[in-house]
């Protein structure tokens, strides 16, 4: 197959969440297909990324696109009713080379990473699309809407009313449009009846993610994620107001490292709290992980599945999480803690960093889950299958 492959970012490093997904994805379906990467870079250290991932093999058109101008962008599509992730991501100078690609190379199917990035697929016409969603981003804006104040409110309703909308129109041009949970599956069904929708969950790298040795006896927590993602600072918001003084006293040693690239003003302000450590962007979160007692994912606002839950399982690292943030992970309550109270996650936390055997034996109940349910093989498999019918089904009905 010739595979178009359009995604918002480089996908190389595969340091973050959207990253580690259109890698792996891209790095798969190079092994035995034709692909190129289209794709927009926010800096000129993401061209050079680009160009490490053709080290690699993997063909890639990048286009920059600086923040400045994306936001520019989006304001803009205030005023026109468009919605701000589409206009955020439009750049009518990768349309011209995607349009290009197309007349240089005839593709069987083109797959849009994010719904946002469908709007490419009007330059390679006559070709399917398979529409990578990732995760329903209209019900994120609803989310984003229902824990923030008047004006943010107002305006993240209106681009949740807007994308949804957008959402619909690609998933009905789509010949299949994919998800990462049975949840995020559920709701598309529900508000986006008639289309196909299939769920291709993640994996982790488990050779990369592993566990070295035993683990040294430490009272550190942790977190990691990109600290300027606003689930996720306001994530360690709640976890330092709310629970860590709570463990503190109970476990007066402990200590909590925020482990992340960007962290925002409010995230950098928290180093001044007694026991917090905010690293910002490290090469290598693996040392982080090692040598932490326990890693907590405490989202009150959370889609999909979250890769850091992954990450930490597979290092045979014990998992707290909370409720929104646990639903994404199939199979999860075998392997790790679900905490439905600020207070209930307080004392899970407590009694992991006093009993290190039963932390030992839910980080190693952890790594058999991910071993069994989450190996980026077998994920993308069913990628395999899903594109080969979808290409299959197209030259059955092309006029010969």
């Amino acid at each position: 197959m010739r595979i178009l492959y359009v995604t918002q970012r480089v996908p190389f490093p595969p340091n973050r969440g959207d990253k580690i997904a259109s890698y792996n994805a891209v790095c798969h379906l190079a092994k035995n297909h034709y692909v190129q990467v289209a794709a927009l870079a926010d800096s000129p250290s993401e061209l050079e990324h680009a160009a490490k991932l053709e080290e690699l093999g993997i063909r890639i058109d990048t286009v920059l696109r600086p923040p400045r101008w994306a936001k520019a962008s989006g304001a803009g599509a205030l005023l026109t009713g468009r919605p701000f992730s589409v206009a955020y991501y439009g750049s009518r100078q990768l349309a011209n080379r995607i349009a290009r690609l197309a007349k240089e190379t005839v593709f069987d199917v083109v797959i849009a990473f994010s719904s946002s990035m469908a709007q490419y697929f009007d330059q390679v016409p006559g070709v399917p699309l398979v529409a990578d969603f990732v995760d329903m981003d209209s019900r994120k804006w609803e989310l984003y809407a229902e824990f923030t104040r008047w004006p943010r409110s107002w305006l993240y309703a209106a681009e949740a009313r807007r994308l949804l909308e957008w959402e619909r129109r690609m998933a009905a041009r789509a010949s299949c449009t994919l998800l990462r949970t049975q949840a995020e599956k559920d709701d598309c069904a529900r508000l986006i009846p008639g289309s196909r929708f299939e769920v291709l969950s993640n994996g982790v790298d488990l050779e990369f993610f592993s566990p070295q040795g035993p683990k040294p006896e430490t009272r550190n927590i942790v977190f990691t994620g990109v600290m300027d993602y606003f689930p996720n600072v306001q994530g360690v918001l709640y976890f330092c107001d709310d629970i860590l003084p709570v463990v503190r006293r109970a476990v007066p040693d402990a200590t909590f490292t925020i482990v992340g690239a960007r962290p925002s003003t409010a995230v950098l302000a928290l180093r001044s709290r007694p026991g917090v450590v905010v690293t910002g962007q490290v090469p290598d979160v693996r040392p982080y992980l090692r040598e932490a007692s326990v890693a907590v994912t405490p989202l009150l606002l959370s889609r999909g599945i979250q890769n850091k839950i992954l990450e930490a399982m597979a290092m045979a690292l014990p998992v707290i999480a909370s409720q929104t943030a646990f639903r994404g992970v199939d199979g999860a309550e075998e392997a790790a803690i679900c905490a439905g109270s600020t207070s209930e996650f307080a004392d899970k936390v407590i009694d992991l960093l006093r009993n290190p055997k039963q932390a030992h034996e839910l980080g190693q109940r952890g790594r058999a889950l991910v071993e069994r349910r989450y190996v980026w093989k077998e994920q993308l498999t069913k990628l395999d299958t899903i594109l080969s019918e979808v290409v299959t089904r197209r030259q059955s009905v092309t006029p010969r």
